[in-house]
């Protein structure tokens, strides 16, 4: 078997549509204000971020991350009726 075939069933595509990404972005933006300006929430909101940066990790759409505690109670993953994902499972 070679190198090349260890990878042929790795699915490393990424599914991003402007719908998908549109949903994110306006968890995002809402969030944000109330933790970085008006301080109502305490979980930091982090699109896109590994959960774990020392090796390799999911990336889920949206994070809310407890920096005093530095863990991850919040993990959202945007999933649309027409897509079953199974990556946080």
């Amino acid at each position: 078997m070679s190198a090349n075939a260890l990878f042929a069933n790795e699915d490393m595509s990424v599914y991003g549509p402007k719908a998908h990404q549109r949903i994110i972005s306006k968890l995002n933006s809402g969030l944000g204000p109330l933790y970085y300006h008006q301080h109502s929430i305490s979980l930091e909101p982090l699109p896109e971020t590994m959960l774990n940066e020392g090796e390799a990790s999911p990336v889920p759409d949206l994070i809310l991350y407890d920096n005093d505690n530095r863990t991850t109670p919040i993990i959202i993953e945007v999933c649309h009726t027409d897509v079953a994902s199974a990556r946080f499972a």
